[in-house]
């Protein structure tokens, strides 16, 4: 039963990712200056792929343990 935690910990990390993704997309789109908007939007496009990637391993492994059995 130990093992559920494991794969639901690659959701929780995917989601808090996903916030941090949207605090530097309000970043880029808050800032006027170009020395800031480009990493902000960097940082972005870093971190949702990252963030769609944890979902989805994590949502896969879940589904899989669950459902797959």
């Amino acid at each position: 039963m130990w093992q559920v935690y494991f794969f639901i910990l690659p959701i929780g990390l995917g989601i808090m990712t996903l916030a941090a993704s949207l605090l530097f997309l309000f970043a880029y789109l808050m800032s006027n200056d170009n020395a800031t908007r480009l990493p902000a939007f960097n940082w972005f496009k870093r971190l949702i792929i990252v963030a769609f990637i944890l979902l989805s391993v994590g949502l896969f492994m879940t589904f899989r343990h669950f459902w797959g059995q």
